[in-house]
């Protein structure tokens, strides 16, 4: 009888990657194979017994934990179905002659690079959904012994179910259905911003979407539900799912997708993203009754509205059927077939330098976890309890809870990578993670457009901010987190627009970029008016500074000011540039780019491009202390008083996010987006006309010789408690007022001509800023040289 070691991360849980160990299990024990499975979580005897319960065909397997391979290790074949637990090989190989066998579960994009690079040489082989993974596996790791082989889909009933031809239901409503884990890589917002499309700018009020499942994100997509206004057409996890619905699939990347296979199976329409690496439309592109998405609602809402009305036959249902049936037989034959081409032993390798001790090691730094999991751990436990469950899961505890638990669990401890640094790594420290944007961003963007194999990691505060990163194919990391520090610390190249984080550190080897973000007009640091202030934010900076090799600026100016704010002369092996910034870059190259507003207004208001509208932008800065409001104006008077055709955007500074509600609420013409989300350049772009205050918005919004207004409503006293570089009159020609709510309607109106102020601002303030400038920065940073 031949034997089996399969090792997974937690069986007793649900999801797709157990639905597919428990396959594995349900495939080898028909075939007649000894059984044993190694659980990387702990078990009770409970779990045991309820698993069993549920696949009574399981009930032969060997069920482990992961520690007790240090006394089981004989076994014909070892699969290991995680790449996180890939760096158990080496100790495998080190004591058995097993075909090991990987598997590849996680898209290449989301991929932990080392899994492979350190560990792929232990493996007999590899198992990958598709050709296309095959060969980029290939290239990028110079590794052939690789099979491709769909997951099993042993669960799938592929027996023909009563067909429905229709989609509309009884009560005349279409539905649209997701079942998946929520997490940032399934993208789910992406279906409710489709939604919200649909319903509020189409008008199709009979749609409805059924989200079903749990994770991490359920808090962020009840947000943006209400955000969107969508809570009579969007529900969590109904009891009760309408048969005739439509599946939909919006996720960056699958390597299979057991959700679109299983509705495929029942019968179902699927509406599907080809995923970023189009590896679901790979798998799926020969089924019928499938519509593929861009997730652009323009685009792609007039396809479905015409989907829904193509007629469904039962010759496509069958036809999905026999598909399923091809990916779905001879699975273990297959199996073997393919890993006996790789059978030949690679040799063992001395087990002594690879000890249990070593192998655990790995695997527990591999598998890290913040110091919330054991609390995590057990409100999962908790919520199972009748009665007592469904009180724990409900918002007003949960979220006070976990704030009070993450509060008592502390700092994340410090922490030193003994991982190479690695040049193909860079790491976004972008507004301390509060939002992606500035020059770090467009750094990034360069850096991906030069080496697409680079890997960049991005700091990120919450989901919001991961969406936004994961929206341009990069690795949110979230601040402070053992991952955080694993990562910053691994990098090369580090990207930062104000201070890193203290116990990150700074690594023999790493390059840290300054870029600061944006042009002092107010004093910052060693000139702040306040004496206290000033010796209290010098002292904290003058470390933190001199781990900088590198600082962009804008012009000789820029580094004067800098100079004599940050005490740039201490840190002597600093050098500083003042070519130019990414984030300007970005505004010369796109300031009459007519295809780039229409994506920024699609983007921010989910509506085609309407070229009527003219788009005021109100940046006013931020003041110490909680303030509850950013003006004495009543904005909701001046739009009241402004034509229909004016919009206006309230982009708050991070520091006032709180008060975005409170500005969304005031009009519907006023928009105030989650700061999140917001790029402020691309803001820029977008508007017609700039009203600010003390912001450097005013200077870089020069650059597109759009109308400025300067309002100042407490000049006096911001003077006297932080104090001013220059005055911006005598220095460019602006002229700041004190506006009233008429003065201000008047002066958008007239929209005054500031092109004079923009071109001193350009002559004085920002010299140097042209296209061509970050390409200029990273050759001087990637030679090591000024």
């Amino acid at each position: 009888m031949k034997k089996i070691a399969i090792l997974g991360f937690n069986v007793f849980a649900p999801g797709g990657t157990s639905r597919s160990n428990i396959n594995l299990l349900e495939e080898f024990g028909r075939a007649g194979y000894q059984i044993t499975f190694f659980n990387f979580r702990q078990f009770t005897r409970r779990d045991l017994r309820k698993l069993k319960k549920e696949n009574p065909t399981v009930n032969n397997v060997e069920f482990l934990y992961v520690a007790d391979l240090e006394t089981h290790i004989d076994f014909d074949y070892f699969f290991i179905t995680r790449e996180s637990f890939f760096c158990v090989a080496p100790y495998i190989r080190a004591n058995s002659n097993a075909i090991i066998v990987g598997e590849i579960h996680t898209p290449l994009a989301l991929i932990e690079e080392t899994d492979l690079t350190d560990y792929l040489q232990y493996f007999s082989c590899v198992r990958v959904a598709t050709e296309s993974i095959k060969a980029e596996i290939m290239r990028r790791f110079h590794y052939d012994r690789v099979y491709v082989q769909t997951v099993s889909l042993e669960h799938i009933a592929n027996e023909q179910a009563k067909f429905d031809p229709e989609i509309i239901d009884e009560n005349g409503n279409v539905n649209l259905i997701v079942r998946s884990r929520f997490d940032h890589q399934k993208d789910i917002p992406a279906t409710i911003k489709l939604l919200d499309y649909m319903v509020h700018y189409l008008q199709h009020n009979e749609f409805r979407l059924y989200i079903t499942g749990y994770g991490p994100s359920g808090t962020m997509y009840h947000n943006l539900v209400s955000y969107y206004g969508l809570e009579n057409y969007i529900f969590f996890n109904s009891r009760t799912i309408p048969n005739r619905h439509i599946y939909v699939s919006t996720a960056f990347y699958e390597t299979l997708g057991y959700s679109i296979i299983e509705e495929f199976a029942g019968g179902h329409p699927v509406i599907a993203y080809p995923g970023d690496d189009n590896v679901t439309r790979e798998n799926f592109d020969d089924f019928k009754d499938v519509l593929w998405i861009k997730k652009d609602p323009e685009i792609d809402a007039p396809k479905i509205i015409d989907f829904i009305k193509q007629p469904r036959t039962e010759k496509d249902y069958r036809y999905n059927l026999a598909q399923i049936a091809k990916k779905k037989g001879h699975y273990v034959a297959i199996f073997e077939s393919s890993t006996a081409k790789f059978k030949e032993n690679i040799g063992r390798i001395d087990n002594e330098k690879v000890t249990y001790d070593q192998m655990w090691e790995d695997v527990q730094k591999r598998t890290k976890f913040d110091g919330m999991r054991r609390f995590r751990r057990v409100y999962y436990k908790v919520r199972k309890v009748p009665a007592v469950g469904a009180i724990v899961q409900q918002d007003w505890i949960r979220i006070p809870a976990m704030k009070l638990l993450s509060k008592i669990v502390g700092k994340t401890p410090d922490y030193t990578s003994n991982e190479p640094i690695d040049e193909n790594k860079v790491f976004i420290e972008s507004f301390h993670g509060i939002n992606f944007s500035g020059d770090p961003k467009y750094f990034a963007l360069e850096m991906k457009q030069q080496n697409p194999d680079a890997e960049i990691f991005v700091s990120s505060r919450n989901q919001l901010v991961d969406m936004e990163i994961l929206s341009y194919g990069f690795t949110p990391i979230r601040v402070g987190s053992l991952r955080y520090l694993e990562k910053f610390q691994e990098c090369k190249y580090i990207f930062i627009n104000g201070n890193s984080l203290d116990k990150a550190g700074k690594r023999e080897g790493q390059v840290f970029i300054q870029t600061w973000h944006g042009f002092p007009m107010k004093q910052m640091v060693n000139d702040l008016a306040d004496a206290d202030q000033r010796k209290k934010e010098s002292e904290a900076f003058a470390p933190r500074m001199q781990k900088w090799d590198y600082l962009t600026t804008s012009s000789a100016y820029n580094v004067d000011l800098l100079k004599s704010a940050f005490r740039l002369d201490d840190n002597p092996n600093l050098k500083v540039f003042d070519n130019g910034t990414p984030k300007n870059e970005y505004l010369l190259k796109n300031s009459t780019n007519t295809a780039e507003k229409q994506r920024i207004f699609e983007k921010y208001f989910n509506r085609p491009y309407d070229a009527s509208k003219k788009i005021v932008l109100f940046c006013p800065t931020w003041r110490k202390g909680k303030r509850k409001d950013v003006s004495d104006l009543d904005l909701q008077a001046v739009m009241q008083a402004l034509p229909e055709d004016y919009l206006m955007i309230v982009k708050l500074h991070p520091l006032e996010s709180h008060l975005r509600q409170q500005y969304a609420d005031l009009n519907p013409r006023i928009f105030c987006f989650y700061n999140e989300l917001v790029d402020i350049q691309e803001l820029y772009i977008l508007s017609d006309l700039l009203i600010s205050d003390y912001s450097s918005a005013i200077f870089d919004y020069s650059l597109l010789n759009k109308p400025i207004v300067v309002m100042q409503e407490d000049e006096a006293e911001y003077a006297q408690s932080i104090g001013w570089y220059f005055n911006i009159e005598d220095k460019v020609g602006l002229h700041a007022e004190n506006y009233d709510t008429n003065g201000l309607v008047q002066a958008i109106l007239k929209a005054p001509d500031t092109t004079t102020a923009s071109k001193l601002i350009k002559e004085r303030l920002l010299t140097n800023e042209h296209v061509g400038s970050t390409d200029e920065s990273l050759k001087i940073i990637m030679s090591g040289s000024d």
